[in-house]
């Protein structure tokens, strides 16, 4: 047991992944990303389950994390999202990996320190995010140099899209229109690119033209979709499918302490609220040394007997408090929901990251690695690769 915990449900990982399946339709694949411990919903168990749904093809941005995926006995094509420096080369093919390739020089380092067979590599185009890759005006001969490269397996060619904003489609039109021609000039020359594949989450979900060969769902696959930028048809019917998806994990606390704060009193460091009146409140046993951010001094809520309790004070490093004022009963040992549904209330990794003036992706990276994890509605191989973790979990937040 403990005070303060995440809930990673198993089921709804399975319904969200069915549901992209769904949404991409027969013969195109996945490349699930699990970096940062699967967002921090534990990369092992989420492997586990997601091989378990057919799924064959993984990202990550370590090397420690495809080896830790192999431990959990994955066997699907693990994807290295970072081209290997030269120190960690080794590991990478020894650990058989699948790595970035962004220059030829990555892929001739690559090639010398193969020392038998070939590596199966996915080189990435850079098509206008300007961060990794190979400049796609240049990108075709370039591949056929890799490509000439003993030991270099070309496995897959890949981009990455910039654009975030739903409503606007030219940055992706021109990405994709870059890395088509591309990926159209490599053919030209001879060269089978593999599996070809550009969007993530974002574009999965809005532009069914870039969907390709393969999808890359990150974020989608443990939060769903965001309830204030909504879907159309316009994905070629995707939406219906994708609609569905919901929250993956969940937080959860316990009322740790409850007091009467007099009118004119102050509640918690700094000063920062004055009770207005009488009022009741409850200690929460989170804060931001477990991943809880202090953005959401005075400015969030948590749910309590499936009503909402706001924030009131500061967020301590270990504690909370809230304003149980209008709630009844509220007792030591109470049940907190911070993030997840108590009765008709939710709380979502989406409302949290607008209150606290970020993104979804960080609310749950920061959580799900700050806190221990407890995987519900889980059959038997899941729950094992999650129970492989609990004893470094359980040791790193003693």
């Amino acid at each position: 047991m403990h005070k303060t915990w995440v809930e990673i449900d198993a089921e709804s990982l399975r319904h969200n992944i069915r549901s992209i399946r769904a949404a991409i339709g027969n013969g195109r694949g996945i490349v699930l990303i699990v970096k940062s411990d699967a967002y921090g919903h534990g990369a092992q168990s989420v492997g586990k389950i997601a091989s378990e749904e057919g799924v064959d093809r993984f990202a990550v941005a370590a090397v420690k994390e495809g080896i830790e995926l192999r431990e959990a006995d994955i066997t699907g094509e693990i994807l290295l999202l970072h081209p290997p420096l030269d120190f960690e080369t080794d590991t990478c093919i020894q650990a058989g990996l699948s790595p970035t390739v962004s220059s030829v020089a990555n892929a001739r380092l690559i090639s010398d320190r193969a020392d038998f067979g070939s590596v199966g590599v996915h080189v990435e185009i850079n098509t206008g995010i300007n961060r990794l890759g190979l400049d796609w005006q240049a990108a075709a001969s370039e591949v056929q140099q890799i490509a000439s490269l003993p030991h270099i397996d070309i496995r897959g060619v890949f981009t990455h899209f910039r654009g975030i904003d739903p409503s606007d489609s030219s940055s992706i039109d021109q990405q994709l229109q870059r890395f088509e021609k591309v990926v159209q000039a490599v053919r030209d020359a001879g060269i089978d690119p593999g599996l070809v594949h550009a969007a993530s989450s974002h574009a999965l979900s809005r532009f069914a033209q870039s969907h390709l060969g393969a999808v890359r769902p990150g974020m989608i696959i443990y939060a769903g979709l965001d309830p204030k930028s909504p879907i159309t048809e316009s994905t070629n019917g995707a939406a219906s499918h994708m609609q569905s998806m919901t929250g993956v994990m969940s937080v959860y606390s316990h009322v740790l302490h409850c007091r009467r704060v007099e009118a004119g009193e102050w509640i918690h460091y700094g000063e920062t609220f004055q009770a207005p009146r009488p009022m009741d409140v409850a200690v929460v046993p989170i804060g931001y040394g477990m991943g809880y951010s202090r953005h959401f001094s005075n400015n969030a809520d948590m749910l309590i007997h499936g009503r909402r309790a706001p924030i009131v004070g500061v967020v301590g490093m270990d504690m909370t408090v809230v304003d149980v004022a209008t709630i009844p009963d509220v007792a030591v040992g109470d049940r907190v929901t911070i993030m997840g549904r108590d009765g008709s209330k939710h709380i979502s990794a989406f409302e949290l990251a607008e209150r606290s003036g970020t993104i979804p992706y960080e609310v749950v990276c920061r959580l799900g690695n700050g806190l221990p994890r407890v995987l519900v509605n889980a059959n038997e191989s899941a729950a094992r690769a999650q129970s492989a973790q609990v004893a470094v979990t359980e040791s790193a937040h003693r």
